[in-house]
């Protein structure tokens, strides 16, 4: 029988006990949402900025990307942290303002079906052959990480350095070659 809750430590003295939830008859995983947890997000924000300013030699980011949602607020405590007046978010559908959006697919462990990630024109040119930090609060599988990687290749940019809260299934500290910094691990769950 697996444990109901799992703990994880997200920095500052700060821990969370994370529920097991199945996805399927065969999969369960433990629930992380750090969307609207500010002291999970505030304390994960302030642990992954001292990872990544003992990753980086110098000025190296030019860029942060997020996909859209549960890392969003992550993402804005990271870039304002890093002195960062922008980052760009990799949205889950097009919105009416988005003009010229460009679509890249992506299936990740807690969908059910395939989704589309979208950029609009200005995103993809404030991305255009940059120096890119991607953040994400889990990373599991790696398709989401593996979609962005390739759309920022196709427009000549580069993810310097990736930064998680939670690596789940598979510890993983690079992704395709390029460090993965996180705080923690959670396993995968699977029905006997």
């Amino acid at each position: 029988m697996p444990e109901q809750t799992h703990r994880v430590y997200l920095g500052e003295g700060v821990k969370a006990d994370l529920p097991l939830n199945w996805v399927d008859e065969h999969l369960g995983i433990y629930s992380f949402v750090l969307i609207d947890k500010v002291k999970w997000v505030r304390a994960a924000a302030h642990a992954l900025l001292a990872k990544i300013d003992q990753q980086l030699a110098g000025d190296e980011i030019d860029m942060i990307l997020t996909p859209e949602a549960k890392a969003i607020t992550l993402a804005y405590e990271i870039a304002v942290g890093m002195g960062f007046d922008e980052y760009v978010v990799a949205r889950k559908s097009v919105k009416a303002y988005m003009p010229n959006p460009v679509s890249v697919p992506v299936k990740s462990i807690t969908t059910r079906v395939p989704q589309q990630l979208f950029f609009d024109s200005s995103d993809v040119e404030r991305l255009r052959g940059k120096r890119v930090l991607l953040i994400d609060d889990v990373v599991s599988t790696g398709a989401t990480l593996g979609a962005l990687f390739d759309f920022l290749e196709s427009i000549d940019s580069q993810v310097v350095l990736t930064a998680c809260v939670l690596t789940e299934g598979e510890e993983r500290d690079e992704y395709r070659g390029v460090p993965l910094l996180h705080l923690g691990h959670i396993p995968l769950v699977f029905a006997d």
